[in-house]
């Protein structure tokens, strides 16, 4: 049963209908994902599995943390959903997942959707005990100025930006090699618990990271449906993981882009053994995987400021920075916490 947040009719957006979103709302909120890629020129999308599987993140209420606005004939109109980790070590985060179709983005609709979202999260942060520093955290591609500027109207301010890189298989890629000490094998389901346990101790100390739940691991690292178990390794010294990649390929992703392409999704190096060429050897090892199984390129992510160097090893490797994306935030202050404004929107301003 969802709630309907007890929202009366926003004044400036009749003709609406808002309600959390449910299970069954997935393919219609995916298609409405596809459409604003599409016009926006980003790839955000993901897979309807994916989507699901949202449904059952431990850290999401959808009844509480989501609101969806529907057309009179059931298309997804506007979505707002925020992710706030309960799990954390230096600061409270909440991720501000605000999309608008294009076919209904007016500033009204923008300006609920932000304020709606904005008061989820920080009744959600308030909530919280203690004296660690609570931020609110949005994206955006960089090309995306409409984007941007909707989210900096709010108060939110550049912090950080990524890059999406890629490089065609087809060119030489150097054979792995390693010290005699450590071992390159496949992934096995062995290896499942001992290479979270390495994912949450590698990017500790990589910017906005907090570690995650082992349930949160299965449900969106190996359990996922584009994780390739095949395509994916990990460097071992005797019984320790020194290294993994953690690898991924959607051919339902690649058809809608329109580009053959397998993720090296998560690729990290334990602190004890950095410095010793594990990031480089699973990279040319999962190239070389990739293009055995016939993929014509491969795809990663990376920090632009990543502290470990990341970036210049990625492009030592042949990858090239393809598309770039923004991350923004806004920190509440001691007086946003105060219990009247903490509380859900239930109505919105008419904007000019």
């Amino acid at each position: 049963m969802s709630t309907t947040h007890n929202l009366p009719e926003p004044h400036g957006l009749p003709g609406y209908t808002w309600r959390s979103a449910q299970l069954e709302d997935a393919p219609a909120i995916h298609q409405t994902l596809i459409d604003i890629d599409e016009a926006d020129n980003r790839h955000w999308a993901g897979t309807l599995s994916e989507l699901e599987s949202e449904f059952a993140d431990p850290d999401v209420d959808a009844k509480r943390d989501t609101l969806v606005g529907f057309t009179p004939g059931g298309r997804v109109a506007a979505l707002a959903w925020v992710y706030a980790p309960s799990k954390v070590e230096n600061k409270h985060r909440a991720y501000l997942w605000a999309q608008v179709h294009p076919q209904h983005r007016t500033r009204t609709m923008e300006d609920f959707v932000m304020a709606w979202s904005q008061a989820n999260a920080r009744r959600n942060l308030c909530q919280r005990n203690g004296s660690l520093p609570r931020l609110l955290r949005g994206s955006a591609m960089t090309h995306d100025t409409a984007r941007i500027e909707w989210f900096q109207r709010h108060g939110f301010e550049p912090m950080r930006h990524f890059f999406t890189m890629r490089r065609h298989l087809g060119n030489a890629i150097a054979e792995p090699t390693l010290p005699n000490h450590l071992s390159i094998h496949p992934w096995r389901p062995e290896f499942d618990q001992p290479t979270f346990e390495a994912f949450n101790e590698s990017f500790r100390d990589h910017w906005g990271f907090d570690p995650i739940p082992y349930e949160t691991w299965k449900l969106f690292f190996t359990g996922r449906d584009s994780f390739r178990s095949d395509l994916s390794f990990v460097i071992t010294d005797g019984d320790e993981i020194a290294g993994f990649a953690i690898n991924y390929y959607s051919p339902e992703e690649n058809e809608r882009k329109g580009i053959d392409e397998a993720w090296i999704g998560d690729l990290g190096t334990r602190r004890p053994w950095r410095k010793q060429g594990i990031a480089t050897a699973l990279l040319n090892h999962s190239m070389l995987a990739f293009r055995a199984a016939g993929i014509a390129h491969a795809s990663l992510g990376v920090d632009s400021e990543n502290p470990t160097g990341a970036l210049g090893v990625y492009e030592r490797v042949g990858f090239k920075v393809v598309e770039r994306s923004l991350s923004l935030g806004k920190y509440i202050e001691e007086g946003d916490c105060d219990p009247q404004q903490a509380q859900p929107v239930l109505a919105v301003t008419k904007s000019a």
